[in-house]
């Protein structure tokens, strides 16, 4: 869900490697998806790549909401919008994780 290349540049640096380690093998940041979705992500976040699939697009950016608060990474002004923008649109029983500040 939160590329790696993009943990790295968000915060992730500062982590020890046990926790890098943590974030690249939690189950909540591995997806299955095929090759050319992953190939449009690439390292893009909320601002800049969304699903598809409209249905998804919720708990798509809470769990990524959800990954970096757990790894104290940041999110830029830009994706923060973002993010907000698709969760003000989500059903009520959709989780709406808390979103700490932006940072660089």
């Amino acid at each position: 869900m939160v590329a790696l290349s993009n943990s790295w540049q968000v915060g992730a640096q500062k982590l020890t490697e046990r926790e890098r380690r943590n974030l690249a093998n939690d189950p909540r940041n591995l997806l299955a998806v095929d090759g050319p979705a992953n190939q449009k992500k690439s390292d893009g976040d909320a601002a800049t790549w969304l699903p598809p699939n409209k249905d998804f697009r919720c708990r798509y950016v809470a769990t990524q909401v959800d990954v970096k608060s757990t790894y104290n990474l940041w999110v830029t002004q830009a994706e923060k919008d973002a993010i907000n923008r698709v969760l003000s649109t989500c059903a009520t029983s959709e989780p709406t994780p808390f979103l700490g500040s932006t940072g660089s």
